[in-house]
């Protein structure tokens, strides 16, 4: 739980620290997807500005949101696709027995929640993962945003549950849609990549000095 809120923190003063950056790229993910299909495309160019706004800040600009936009535009709807009927399953059954005391039903809504939860974070870290990989794949990058979810559980569990209250809170309020809440969910998506990259090659590094020390 504390490493949780330690990314949270981290993610939060990065986008408060390059919030131009956020905000420029959240109001263009959010234009871009008023036509729905283009809307895959603009969530990997939003996720490879918070890529870039936390590891090479110097690129993190809308010419990179948009190159990467052009890039993505028919790569990323195969997977844009399936996430969404995948999430919009889970959601629409969640919302149709969500007034049944059926202790069938109960159990179900359960494992319907348990989807919804693994779509998130798939939805969260697959492309953070993608753009640190030295051959990227979709495939390969979605696998690995599993294993980070199996691994880190509580982590991945804080980082939806403040996400799911910045969304709650923009409903409510509406414009920070438009200018903050999906710039909130890459800056928290990266910051908790970065974070769980940095401590596995800390560890890495830490196995290969003790195994020279030994040598």
């Amino acid at each position: 739980m504390l490493a949780g809120l330690r990314v949270v923190w981290r993610g939060l003063n990065d986008m408060r620290l390059k919030g131009y950056v956020y905000i420029w790229a959240n109001f263009a993910f959010v234009a871009l997807c008023l036509p729905v299909i283009t809307a895959p495309a603009a969530f990997v160019a939003l996720m490879r500005l918070g890529h870039a706004a936390q590891t090479e800040p110097w690129e993190a600009d809308l010419s990179l949101f948009w190159d990467t936009f052009r890039a993505y535009l028919w790569r990323a709807l195969p997977w844009g696709l399936l996430m969404a009927l995948f999430m919009l399953v889970n959601f629409s059954n969640l919302w149709s027995y969500s007034q049944s005391s059926d202790s069938l039903v109960a159990v179900l809504q359960i494992i319907w929640s348990g989807a919804s939860f693994i779509g998130l974070a798939l939805l969260m870290y697959t492309w953070p993962m993608y753009f640190e990989m030295e051959t990227p794949t979709i495939l390969g990058a979605t696998r690995n945003a599993g294993v980070m979810l199996i691994r880190h559980p509580f982590l991945t569990l804080v980082i939806v549950l403040v996400w799911l209250l910045l969304a709650l809170i923009s409903t409510v309020m509406l414009v920070p849609w438009l200018l903050l809440t999906w710039g909130a969910f890459t800056a928290l998506a990266n910051a908790a990549v970065q974070d769980r990259l940095h401590a596995y090659r800390e560890a890495q590094a830490q196995a290969a000095s003790g195994r020279a020390g030994t040598a």
